[in-house]
């Protein structure tokens, strides 16, 4: 078995080395500068980025939703009454009677018309 020997670097040799390692020292320390930039550019840059979201991103959107669910209520009725078509007047008025019913219903529960009631002593029922 051969062991290497290793015999002691010449003057030119150490130099060498010495630039190779300085090259790469301030290669590292020119990418730890890039880091900083990016890095405080996204500060200075997300802040105003999150207030324009909360000021002008999310109002939009729940302008949107609430125009939507506004739209929809309107609609009901209009689709409604066009989804029942009119040689079957059973279903409508069936609708009609549950919706009289139902707008009855919901008077009954005023609040002068429950006192009223509990004054007659009636049952409501």
């Amino acid at each position: 078995m051969n062991t290497p020997t290793y015999e002691p670097l010449s003057t030119a040799e150490k130099l060498e080395e010495d630039a190779a390692l300085a090259g790469v020292a301030a290669a590292e320390a020119l990418r730890g500068v890039e880091v900083a930039v990016v890095i405080l550019l996204g500060l200075l840059v997300c802040p105003p980025l999150a207030i324009l979201v909360f000021l002008v991103v999310v109002p939009v959107l729940v302008l949107g939703l609430v125009l939507g669910v506004l739209a929809a209520v309107l609609s009901t009725p209009y689709l409604l009454v066009h989804h029942f078509p009119a040689r079957d007047r059973g279903h409508g008025s069936l609708v009609l009677h549950r919706l009289r019913r139902a707008g009855r219903a919901l008077l009954d529960l005023l609040p002068h018309r429950v006192v009223a009631d509990a004054r007659q002593g009636g049952t409501g029922w």
